[in-house]
């Protein structure tokens, strides 16, 4: 077997760099062309901005069909060459494909500067719905590794930063352990571009938090925690305008081992958002009935000239005894009486 350093390359790479300037494929599907294996998808035409390169434009695929950025017109990515899905070992045929876009104008929202290839356009769209918008960057903290779409949703794998006066915006969580992991899929719509955002979650359109030892200093509840409201383990946090849990075929289960809080300062319907039976009070019914066995025991009834009671008592003692297993032990409820 050679060693490496024996190795003998003939068909190095060369990366290529294009001129986005349509999508034929990109945003339908089409499978199957003329019998080949290949489905075109996400393809894209460029014009190659090369010298060496006389056919132009030409069509590519991505590289990695699993991890795509939609390029817009006048956007820019890296090209190279390799075989194509009709190679075979005695006959290797070429097809372009292409890397992520260059940023150009290191901006989130697009990179587009057409005609720097050549190609004249009609007009300056970069994209049939594709509208161009502000949108700021994440502020970056040491180590991090920040995946920002184009229109404001990030997704942050990050830590504890302890030590944050260097940067232009400090983190909105905290903790006394700096390089603690966090992770923070999020929303956000600061649209100036004029300076770094930063996560809030309270501010944010809708954000999700999974935490290691952080606290989330922003973080507002409806009706505040007087027992619970210390804890310094890791946490799940989802916020949003409205939040929807469904299992489709089986139950759901919210599985807790200290205790489970519905926490709201309105109501809480079960079974249905139309549900309109109050439920009872324990303790106020409790009484109730002990005052009505009470007076069942011990009333005197007069019957004409003779005054008596119950013959037998022992359904009065035995629903006495009932009535110990009345109330739970373990669920609860605010009292609020009906006005």
């Amino acid at each position: 077997m050679n060693n490496f350093s024996e190795i003998k390359y003939s068909n190095p790479i060369r990366m290529y760099i294009g001129e986005v300037i349509a999508e034929p494929s990109t945003l339908t599907y089409k499978q199957n062309i003329n019998n080949t294996k290949k489905n075109k998808i996400y393809e894209i035409r460029c014009n190659l901005i090369s010298n060496d390169v006389t056919k132009n434009p030409c069509t590519a695929y991505p590289a990695n069909i699993n991890i795509q950025k939609i390029p817009l017109i006048g956007e820019y990515v890296l090209l190279f060459q390799a075989y194509s899905d009709d190679s075979r070992y005695t006959s290797k045929k070429p097809n372009w494909y292409y890397l992520s876009d260059i940023s150009i104008l290191t901006n989130l929202n697009n990179n587009s500067v057409p005609g720097i290839s050549g190609e004249s356009f009609e007009n300056s769209s970069i994209g049939a719905t594709f509208e161009e918008q502000s949108i700021n960057s994440l502020q970056p903290y040491e180590g991090d590794i920040l995946i920002q779409g184009r229109f404001g949703n990030n997704i942050r794998i990050g830590s504890t930063v302890t030590n944050s006066n260097t940067y232009d915006r400090q983190p909105t969580w905290t903790s006394n352990n700096n390089g603690d992991p966090i992770i923070i899929l999020s929303t956000n719509k600061n649209r100036n571009n004029t300076s770094f955002s930063i996560e809030h979650v309270e501010t944010d359109l809708a954000s999700l938090y999974l935490t290691s030892t952080q606290h989330l200093n922003e973080l507002k509840i409806t009706k505040p925690l007087t027992i619970h409201n210390v804890f310094n383990g890791s946490q799940m946090v989802g916020i949003a305008d409205r939040i929807i849990l469904r299992a489709k075929t089986d139950i759901a289960v919210i599985d807790s081992q200290e205790g489970i809080v519905l926490n709201t300062p309105n109501n809480i319907y079960i079974g249905g958002e139309e549900a309109n039976q109050p439920l009872v009070h324990g303790d106020v019914l409790l009484d109730i009935l002990n005052k009505i066995i009470d007076h069942i025991e011990f009333v005197q009834i007069e019957c004409g000239e003779l005054i008596g009671g119950f013959k037998s008592k022992d359904s009065i003692k035995t629903a006495r005894e009932k009535l110990s297993d009345l109330l739970s032990s373990k669920y609860r409820m605010e009292f609020n009486p009906r006005k």
